[in-house]
This record gives structure tokens, sequence and C-alpha cells, in this order.
């Protein structure tokens, strides 16, 4: 996931800009730097939009507790940091909710079985972490 050198020419000007995507510290900072970067440079190649998707996913991750997200055809695996959650009742609360789709696997990690496209694992793993921010979230509330 590498922003094109024929988006951005000057070597400096891209270097500079992965230290700047990579410090990126929420989403509304994610969508002010793509609209710099429609500005700066015109409309964003899908490489640009992946990586600034992927920068997303990674903070989301960080936010979550969760140490690995593997993701396939048939589903992905998420793996918590320490195989421990920090808000339990929470996470088997939203676990309930889901009907059976998302699973918790002896080995502390979560399980979706679900064949999808890239674009719906994309959107499945940003609604999931979402939801596990969310949980985490209430634990640091109460």
């Amino acid at each position: 996931m590498l922003i094109p050198e024929d988006y951005v020419r000057d070597l400096p000007v891209r270097l500079g800009l992965y230290r700047r995507i990579g410090a990126l510290a929420s989403d509304a900072e994610t969508e002010a730097m793509a609209a710099e970067l429609v500005d700066r440079f015109g409309p964003m190649p899908p490489e640009v939009d992946n990586l600034l998707g992927v920068v997303a996913l990674k903070r989301a991750c960080r936010d979550a507790g969760v140490e690995k997200l593997e993701a396939g055809p048939k589903g992905m695996v998420l793996t918590f940091r320490g195989n421990a959650f920090s808000n339990p009742a929470g996470l088997v609360a939203w676990l309930s909710s889901k009907g059976g789709l998302v699973r918790l696997r002896p080995d502390h990690k979560l399980a979706i079985s679900r064949e999808m496209d890239v674009a719906a694992r994309l959107r499945f793993a940003r609604d999931t972490l979402g939801a596990l921010v969310g949980i985490v979230g209430q634990a640091k509330a109460a």
C-alpha cells in the first residue's frame, strides 16, 4: 500500500505524507487528510484510499485491544492482546446479540465464519472493531 509515484512525484513530500498518515489519531483526522490529499494532488487513487483505510483499521485494532486481525474469503479471526478483553461481560452480551455469526473460540479468539468479498470484509472488520471499541469504552466509563 504505497502512495503511487505518479500521484505524489516528490519523494520527500511522499515520505512526509507517510509520516503524517501514520500519526493520524482519529477518523476526523483521516477524513481531513483525505480532503487535503484531494485538494493538493487531485482525486485519490485506490492505493491511497486503501492506505487510509488500513491505517484506520490499525487504529481501531489498537483501541479495541486487538493484536491481530486475519481476514480471508471465508471469514476472519481477531486475536486479543494478551488473550484478554478489558470488558468480558460486555463482549459476552455483544456476542449473544450476534446470533452465532461471531463466536468466541476456546483459544480466546473471535471467529467470524462468513463468505465475503474484499469490500464486505473491510466493512465487516470496521463494524466489528467499532463495536469492540464501544465495548472497551463502556468498561473505561464504569
